[in-house]
Protein backbone atom coordinates (compact mmCIF):
# COMPACT_ATOMS: atom_id res chain seq x y z
CA UNK A 1 0.00 0.00 0.00
CA UNK A 2 1.34 3.41 -0.99
CA UNK A 3 -0.39 6.49 0.39
CA UNK A 4 -0.41 9.67 -1.65
CA UNK A 5 0.62 12.92 0.04
CA UNK A 6 -0.01 16.48 -1.08
CA UNK A 7 2.06 19.27 0.46
CA UNK A 8 0.06 22.49 0.65
CA UNK A 9 1.25 25.99 1.59
CA UNK A 10 4.82 26.73 2.60
CA UNK A 11 4.35 29.46 5.21
CA UNK A 12 6.21 27.29 7.75
CA UNK A 13 9.83 26.57 6.86
CA UNK A 14 9.35 23.08 8.33
CA UNK A 15 7.41 22.03 5.23
CA UNK A 16 10.50 21.06 3.24
CA UNK A 17 11.74 18.80 6.06
CA UNK A 18 8.30 17.23 6.43
CA UNK A 19 8.02 16.44 2.73
CA UNK A 20 11.49 14.88 2.86
CA UNK A 21 10.19 12.40 5.42
CA UNK A 22 7.38 11.37 3.08
CA UNK A 23 9.80 11.11 0.15
CA UNK A 24 12.07 8.79 2.13
CA UNK A 25 9.32 6.49 3.40
CA UNK A 26 8.58 3.49 1.13
CA UNK A 27 4.85 3.60 1.85
CA UNK A 28 4.33 7.23 0.78
CA UNK A 29 4.53 9.10 -2.49
CA UNK A 30 4.38 12.89 -2.72
CA UNK A 31 1.99 13.45 -5.62
CA UNK A 32 2.01 17.23 -5.66
CA UNK A 33 2.82 20.49 -3.93
CA UNK A 34 0.82 23.70 -3.74
CA UNK A 35 1.57 27.22 -2.56
CA UNK A 36 -1.15 29.79 -3.07
CA UNK A 37 0.83 32.75 -1.76
CA UNK A 38 4.62 32.31 -2.01
CA UNK A 39 5.10 35.90 -0.80
CA UNK A 40 4.32 34.76 2.76
CA UNK A 41 6.30 31.51 2.62
CA UNK A 42 9.36 30.77 4.72
CA UNK A 43 9.66 27.34 3.10
CA UNK A 44 10.30 26.85 -0.62
CA UNK A 45 7.97 25.15 -3.10
CA UNK A 46 10.66 25.36 -5.79
CA UNK A 47 13.14 23.54 -3.58
CA UNK A 48 10.49 20.92 -2.76
CA UNK A 49 9.58 20.34 -6.40
CA UNK A 50 13.25 19.93 -7.28
CA UNK A 51 14.18 17.61 -4.40
CA UNK A 52 11.05 15.51 -4.95
CA UNK A 53 11.60 15.39 -8.76
CA UNK A 54 8.04 16.61 -9.36
CA UNK A 55 6.91 17.55 -12.86
CA UNK A 56 5.54 21.05 -13.45
CA UNK A 57 1.99 19.76 -13.90
CA UNK A 58 1.77 18.75 -10.19
CA UNK A 59 3.11 22.05 -8.84
CA UNK A 60 0.03 24.15 -8.04
CA UNK A 61 -1.01 27.61 -6.96
CA UNK A 62 -4.65 26.64 -6.36
CA UNK A 63 -5.45 24.36 -3.42
CA UNK A 64 -8.81 23.12 -4.64
CA UNK A 65 -7.42 22.17 -8.06
CA UNK A 66 -4.50 20.42 -6.37
CA UNK A 67 -6.87 18.42 -4.18
CA UNK A 68 -9.13 17.46 -7.08
CA UNK A 69 -6.36 16.43 -9.45
CA UNK A 70 -4.04 14.59 -7.06
CA UNK A 71 -6.76 12.96 -4.88
CA UNK A 72 -4.38 12.60 -1.90
CA UNK A 73 -4.71 10.26 1.06
CA UNK A 74 -3.11 12.85 3.33
CA UNK A 75 -2.54 16.59 3.05
CA UNK A 76 0.50 18.03 4.80
CA UNK A 77 -0.45 21.64 5.51
CA UNK A 78 1.91 24.42 6.63
CA UNK A 79 -0.22 27.57 6.50
CA UNK A 80 0.70 30.50 8.74
CA UNK A 81 -0.76 30.28 12.25
CA UNK A 82 -3.81 32.50 11.68
CA UNK A 83 -4.85 30.44 8.62
CA UNK A 84 -4.97 26.99 10.26
CA UNK A 85 -8.74 26.90 10.75
CA UNK A 86 -9.51 28.23 7.26
CA UNK A 87 -7.14 25.67 5.75
CA UNK A 88 -8.68 22.68 7.55
CA UNK A 89 -12.20 23.83 6.68
CA UNK A 90 -11.23 23.99 3.00
CA UNK A 91 -9.58 20.56 2.96
CA UNK A 92 -12.05 18.65 5.19
CA UNK A 93 -14.77 18.13 2.51
CA UNK A 94 -12.28 16.13 0.42
CA UNK A 95 -12.29 13.39 3.11
CA UNK A 96 -8.52 13.12 3.30
CA UNK A 97 -6.32 12.92 6.36
CA UNK A 98 -4.92 16.33 7.30
CA UNK A 99 -1.69 17.20 9.10
CA UNK A 100 -1.21 20.74 10.39
CA UNK A 101 2.19 22.00 11.46
CA UNK A 102 2.39 23.27 15.03
CA UNK A 103 0.91 25.16 16.83
CA UNK A 104 -2.64 23.86 16.78
CA UNK A 105 -4.13 27.32 16.22
CA UNK A 106 -4.01 30.91 17.44
CA UNK A 107 -7.22 30.81 19.51
CA UNK A 108 -9.42 28.17 21.09
CA UNK A 109 -12.25 29.20 18.77
CA UNK A 110 -10.06 28.44 15.77
CA UNK A 111 -9.02 25.13 17.31
CA UNK A 112 -12.69 24.19 17.75
CA UNK A 113 -13.39 25.07 14.11
CA UNK A 114 -10.63 22.70 13.02
CA UNK A 115 -11.87 19.83 15.16
CA UNK A 116 -15.50 20.42 14.12
CA UNK A 117 -14.55 20.54 10.43
CA UNK A 118 -13.06 17.04 10.62
CA UNK A 119 -15.82 15.52 12.76
CA UNK A 120 -17.65 12.74 10.92
CA UNK A 121 -15.18 12.74 8.02
CA UNK A 122 -13.28 9.74 6.75
CA UNK A 123 -9.98 11.47 7.38
CA UNK A 124 -8.34 12.33 10.68
CA UNK A 125 -6.57 15.49 11.82
CA UNK A 126 -3.00 15.26 13.11
CA UNK A 127 -0.83 18.02 14.64
CA UNK A 128 2.87 17.83 13.84
CA UNK A 129 5.18 18.95 16.65
CA UNK A 130 8.84 18.50 15.62
CA UNK A 131 9.62 17.65 19.25
CA UNK A 132 7.35 14.60 18.97
CA UNK A 133 10.20 12.85 17.11
CA UNK A 134 12.77 13.71 19.78
CA UNK A 135 13.93 10.72 21.88
CA UNK A 136 14.55 13.00 24.86
CA UNK A 137 10.88 13.96 25.10
CA UNK A 138 9.80 10.33 25.08
CA UNK A 139 12.41 9.42 27.65
CA UNK A 140 11.17 12.15 30.00
CA UNK A 141 7.63 10.85 29.56
CA UNK A 142 8.71 7.28 30.30
CA UNK A 143 10.62 8.29 33.43
CA UNK A 144 7.59 10.18 34.75
CA UNK A 145 5.20 7.35 33.88
CA UNK A 146 7.50 4.82 35.57
CA UNK A 147 7.20 6.79 38.83
CA UNK A 148 10.93 7.55 38.92
CA UNK A 149 10.34 10.92 40.62
CA UNK A 150 6.95 10.29 42.21
CA UNK A 151 4.11 12.67 41.40
CA UNK A 152 4.92 15.71 39.27
CA UNK A 153 4.53 18.95 41.21
CA UNK A 154 6.45 21.44 39.03
CA UNK A 155 7.70 21.82 35.45
CA UNK A 156 10.03 24.54 34.23
CA UNK A 157 10.25 25.04 30.47
CA UNK A 158 12.54 27.34 28.50
CA UNK A 159 12.24 27.38 24.73
CA UNK A 160 13.07 29.59 21.81
CA UNK A 161 15.64 30.58 19.21
CA UNK A 162 17.67 33.51 17.98
CA UNK A 163 14.71 35.02 16.12
CA UNK A 164 12.29 33.80 13.49
CA UNK A 165 13.81 34.16 9.99
CA UNK A 166 13.44 36.11 7.86
CA UNK A 167 12.89 39.35 9.76
CA UNK A 168 10.16 40.61 7.44
CA UNK A 169 8.12 37.37 7.45
CA UNK A 170 4.62 36.74 8.80
CA UNK A 171 6.24 35.58 12.06
CA UNK A 172 6.53 39.30 12.86
CA UNK A 173 2.90 40.10 12.04
CA UNK A 174 0.52 39.96 15.04
CA UNK A 175 -2.50 39.50 12.75
CA UNK A 176 -0.99 36.32 11.31
CA UNK A 177 -0.18 34.68 14.65
CA UNK A 178 3.40 35.89 14.96
CA UNK A 179 5.51 36.36 18.07
CA UNK A 180 7.68 34.27 20.37
CA UNK A 181 4.79 33.35 22.66
CA UNK A 182 2.75 31.59 19.97
CA UNK A 183 5.90 30.20 18.37
CA UNK A 184 7.05 28.36 21.49
CA UNK A 185 4.49 28.41 24.32
CA UNK A 186 2.57 25.70 22.50
CA UNK A 187 5.56 23.40 22.95
CA UNK A 188 5.79 24.14 26.66
CA UNK A 189 2.08 23.83 27.35
CA UNK A 190 1.50 20.74 25.18
CA UNK A 191 4.47 18.69 26.35
CA UNK A 192 4.22 19.71 30.01
CA UNK A 193 0.56 18.67 29.94
CA UNK A 194 1.63 15.38 28.34
CA UNK A 195 4.25 14.80 31.04
CA UNK A 196 1.57 15.50 33.68
CA UNK A 197 -0.82 12.93 32.22
CA UNK A 198 -3.27 15.57 31.00
CA UNK A 199 -3.44 17.58 34.23
CA UNK A 200 -4.19 21.26 33.60
CA UNK A 201 -3.65 24.34 35.78
CA UNK A 202 -6.50 26.12 37.53
CA UNK A 203 -5.23 29.58 36.58
CA UNK A 204 -2.54 31.30 34.52
CA UNK A 205 -0.54 34.52 34.89
CA UNK A 206 1.59 35.74 31.98
CA UNK A 207 3.74 38.63 30.82
CA UNK A 208 5.14 39.28 27.36
CA UNK A 209 7.65 41.80 26.10
CA UNK A 210 7.39 43.61 22.77
CA UNK A 211 10.32 45.94 21.98
CA UNK A 212 9.42 49.54 21.06
CA UNK A 213 10.41 49.00 17.43
CA UNK A 214 8.67 45.64 17.02
CA UNK A 215 5.06 44.58 16.39
CA UNK A 216 5.19 41.21 18.17
CA UNK A 217 6.55 39.93 21.47
CA UNK A 218 10.05 38.47 21.56
CA UNK A 219 9.82 37.11 25.10
CA UNK A 220 7.15 35.74 27.42
CA UNK A 221 6.84 34.16 30.87
CA UNK A 222 3.81 32.15 31.95
CA UNK A 223 3.07 30.94 35.48
CA UNK A 224 0.63 28.04 35.77
CA UNK A 225 -1.02 27.52 39.16
CA UNK A 226 -1.96 23.91 39.98
CA UNK A 227 -3.49 22.52 43.16
CA UNK A 228 -0.06 21.51 44.43
CA UNK A 229 2.11 24.37 43.20
CA UNK A 230 3.40 26.46 40.31
CA UNK A 231 5.02 25.73 36.96
CA UNK A 232 6.76 28.21 34.67
CA UNK A 233 6.87 28.25 30.86
CA UNK A 234 9.22 30.76 29.20
CA UNK A 235 9.70 31.61 25.52
CA UNK A 236 12.22 33.81 23.76
CA UNK A 237 13.56 34.91 20.38
CA UNK A 238 16.58 36.43 22.11
CA UNK A 239 18.96 33.49 22.26
CA UNK A 240 22.51 34.16 21.13
CA UNK A 241 22.43 31.17 18.78
CA UNK A 242 19.80 28.84 17.36
CA UNK A 243 19.74 25.68 19.51
CA UNK A 244 19.83 23.34 16.50
CA UNK A 245 23.17 24.93 15.55
CA UNK A 246 24.88 25.81 18.86
CA UNK A 247 23.20 25.23 22.22
CA UNK A 248 22.87 28.66 23.84
CA UNK A 249 23.02 29.51 27.52
CA UNK A 250 20.72 29.28 29.33
CA UNK A 251 20.00 25.99 27.63
CA UNK A 252 16.50 25.28 26.41
CA UNK A 253 14.61 22.29 27.75
CA UNK A 254 12.59 21.01 30.70
CA UNK A 255 13.11 20.52 34.42
CA UNK A 256 10.49 18.24 35.97
CA UNK A 257 10.19 18.20 39.76
CA UNK A 258 8.39 15.39 41.54
CA UNK A 259 7.60 14.40 45.10
CA UNK A 260 10.54 11.96 45.10
CA UNK A 261 13.10 13.49 42.75
CA UNK A 262 13.62 15.52 39.59
CA UNK A 263 14.53 15.16 35.92
CA UNK A 264 16.38 17.67 33.76
CA UNK A 265 17.26 17.63 30.07
CA UNK A 266 19.20 20.91 30.01
CA UNK A 267 22.63 19.53 30.85
CA UNK A 268 25.08 20.15 28.01
CA UNK A 269 27.23 17.05 28.51
CA UNK A 270 24.57 14.62 29.75
CA UNK A 271 21.30 15.46 28.08
CA UNK A 272 19.12 13.88 30.77
CA UNK A 273 19.90 13.86 34.50
CA UNK A 274 17.86 12.33 37.29
CA UNK A 275 17.96 12.87 41.03
CA UNK A 276 16.03 10.78 43.53
CA UNK A 277 15.83 10.36 47.28
CA UNK A 278 18.00 7.25 46.95
CA UNK A 279 20.53 8.97 44.67
CA UNK A 280 20.42 12.68 45.58
CA UNK A 281 23.69 13.42 43.78
CA UNK A 282 22.00 12.40 40.57
CA UNK A 283 22.95 10.34 37.55
CA UNK A 284 22.91 10.79 33.79
CA UNK A 285 21.06 8.57 31.35
CA UNK A 286 21.10 8.35 27.58
CA UNK A 287 17.85 8.97 25.70
CA UNK A 288 15.86 5.84 24.90
CA UNK A 289 15.83 4.43 21.40
CA UNK A 290 12.62 5.60 19.78
CA UNK A 291 9.99 3.10 18.82
CA UNK A 292 10.03 2.82 15.00
CA UNK A 293 6.76 4.71 14.50
CA UNK A 294 8.14 7.73 16.35
CA UNK A 295 11.09 8.08 13.96
CA UNK A 296 9.35 10.90 12.10
CA UNK A 297 5.93 12.07 10.90
CA UNK A 298 5.76 9.71 7.93
CA UNK A 299 6.52 6.66 10.07
CA UNK A 300 3.89 7.72 12.60
CA UNK A 301 1.18 8.19 9.97
CA UNK A 302 2.03 4.87 8.32
CA UNK A 303 1.68 3.17 11.71
CA UNK A 304 -1.72 4.80 12.30
CA UNK A 305 -3.01 4.02 8.80
CA UNK A 306 -1.86 0.40 8.94
CA UNK A 307 -3.46 -0.15 12.35
CA UNK A 308 -6.60 1.94 11.84
CA UNK A 309 -5.63 4.03 14.84
CA UNK A 310 -5.84 7.75 15.46
CA UNK A 311 -3.36 10.27 16.82
CA UNK A 312 -2.39 10.20 20.48
CA UNK A 313 -0.82 12.64 22.92
CA UNK A 314 0.73 15.73 21.31
CA UNK A 315 -0.33 14.51 17.84
CA UNK A 316 -4.01 14.46 18.84
CA UNK A 317 -5.85 17.74 18.13
CA UNK A 318 -8.26 17.13 21.01
CA UNK A 319 -5.35 16.74 23.43
CA UNK A 320 -3.65 19.77 21.90
CA UNK A 321 -6.86 21.77 22.26
CA UNK A 322 -6.87 21.13 26.02
CA UNK A 323 -3.24 22.17 26.33
CA UNK A 324 -3.93 25.22 24.15
CA UNK A 325 -6.22 26.49 26.91
CA UNK A 326 -2.98 27.47 28.66
CA UNK A 327 -1.78 29.41 25.61
CA UNK A 328 -5.07 31.20 25.06
CA UNK A 329 -5.31 32.12 28.75
CA UNK A 330 -1.69 33.27 28.82
CA UNK A 331 -2.20 35.59 25.85
CA UNK A 332 -5.27 37.11 27.53
CA UNK A 333 -3.46 37.40 30.87
CA UNK A 334 -0.52 39.22 29.27
CA UNK A 335 -2.91 41.61 27.53
CA UNK A 336 -4.98 42.29 30.66
CA UNK A 337 -2.13 42.30 33.17
CA UNK A 338 -3.73 39.94 35.68
CA UNK A 339 -4.11 36.31 36.67
CA UNK A 340 -6.96 34.51 34.90
CA UNK A 341 -8.79 31.27 35.46
CA UNK A 342 -8.06 28.71 32.76
CA UNK A 343 -10.21 29.32 29.70
CA UNK A 344 -12.71 26.70 28.60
Amino acid sequence: MVWHCLGANFDQMHMNTNLGWFRNHPDFAVVGVCDEDPSTSTGSIDEAASSLSLSADVVYDDLDRALEETDPDVVMGCPRNAEHADFVERVAPYDTHVVIEKPLAVTLDQADRMIDAMAGRDGRLFINWPAAWDPERHTLKRLVDDGTIGDVVEIQYYGGNAGAPPGDSWFYDPEEGGGAMLDYLGYGSTFSTWFRGGELPESVTAESYTPPNEDVNVQSATICRYDEGLSTLQTTWRMLTNPWEVQPMPAKGYDIVGTEGSISNRDREHRIRVTTADEPEGYAIAPDDLEPHYRDLAHYLAHCFENGSGPEGPLDPVFCREAHRIVDTARASAAEGRRLELKD
